[in-house]
């Protein structure tokens, strides 16, 4: 297995990573996979938009864990997945997340990995959305929400820009210009249904970005340390200058479900994460993750992921 450890928000720096550990030969922005360890490419492509784009296309015979640590710069990561020839139990999905978040990410060994990743800081992403009258609504809901996860599956039409990309990328022929009108492409269809999806959801709801402001406070101190119980409902509400009723309504309101049910739900997340590297024992990572016996963790973990810690390892 090979490991990737890395804080860039640069895929400059990214790319050089990548190409240096998995001992690619470079030309022109274009690493190619030698024959010793697979097939296939990772290209950086730089848009004229200040877009950073980072395409890996290849077939490698060891798995390859990517592992990006928390930053604190306001940058956004979209990564669309096409994974159509892995098989009838892949799913082919669009990720969306700030780089607050620490993520793993693995490509299996001897499987087609077909990933295109965007890049765009904060004032990027204002330039883009401030002159539209939803902006707004947008703004609270992505800018001011941190650490911020999204998924969806890709449907038809995700999946045919993706792939007009990466036929585009090893054409000569405007492959420039074909690769950002896609990309931007991907880019608005994004947020036109993450609008939709949340318009409809605060529908009948307001909340002002000074009260986003202090749910982002409460949200990184129950994510802060989960070797630790956090605080109850009550230190909770003094934090964000709220009622406790009035928490409780807005957190589920912008966050999807209860405080403590959120935070089980990272926690666990953190948990699977952990496990997947391979580097801790199901004790260590149920440890880290503040539970005294084994065997909670693990129940609390089949019942999240319908599989228990032992699946993961093997």
């Amino acid at each position: 297995m090979i490991k990737l450890e890395y804080t860039h928000t640069s895929y400059n720096e990214l790319f050089l990573l990548i190409t240096k550990n998995l001992r690619l030969k470079v030309k022109n922005d274009v690493g190619i996979v030698p024959s010793s360890l697979g097939e296939g490419m990772v290209q950086l492509i730089n848009l004229y938009n200040g877009l950073d784009i980072l395409i890996l296309d290849y077939k490698l015979k060891e798995d390859v864990v990517y592992h990006r640590r928390k930053s604190n710069r306001d940058v956004y990561i979209m990564r669309i997945d096409d994974n159509t020839e892995q098989g009838e139990n892949a799913k082919s999905a669009l990720f969306f997340s700030h780089i607050s978040k620490e993520l793993y990410f693995m490509t299996p060994a001897n499987t087609r990995v077909k990933n295109i990743y965007l890049s765009f800081n904060k004032e990027w992403l204002f330039s883009l959305l401030s002159n539209e009258p939803q902006g707004e609504l947008l703004f609270t809901n992505v800018l001011m929400k941190a650490p911020l996860y999204y998924y969806e599956l890709i449907d038809s039409e995700y999946r045919r820009l993706t792939q007009e990309i990466m036929q585009a990328k090893t054409d000569p022929n405007f492959k420039e210009f074909k690769i950002y009108n896609r990309v931007m492409t991907i880019v608005e269809r994004f947020f036109v249904r993450y609008y939709k999806k949340i318009s409809q959801t605060h529908r009948h709801f307001k909340i002002s970005s000074d009260e986003m402001q202090r749910l982002k406070t409460v949200e990184a101190e129950i994510l802060k340390d989960f070797s630790f119980t956090p605080p109850n409902i009550t230190q909770l509400s003094r934090m964000a200058a709220m009622s406790p009723s009035k928490l409780k309504l807005v957190f589920k309101e912008v966050f999807g479900m209860p405080v403590y049910q959120y935070y089980q739900k990272h926690r666990l997340q953190k948990g699977k994460a952990m496990l997947i590297t391979k580097k801790y024992t199901i004790k260590q990572v149920a440890t880290e993750l503040g539970y005294i016996h084994v065997k909670d963790f693990s129940r609390a973990f089949q019942k999240h992921f319908d599989q228990l810690p032992e699946e993961i390892i093997n």
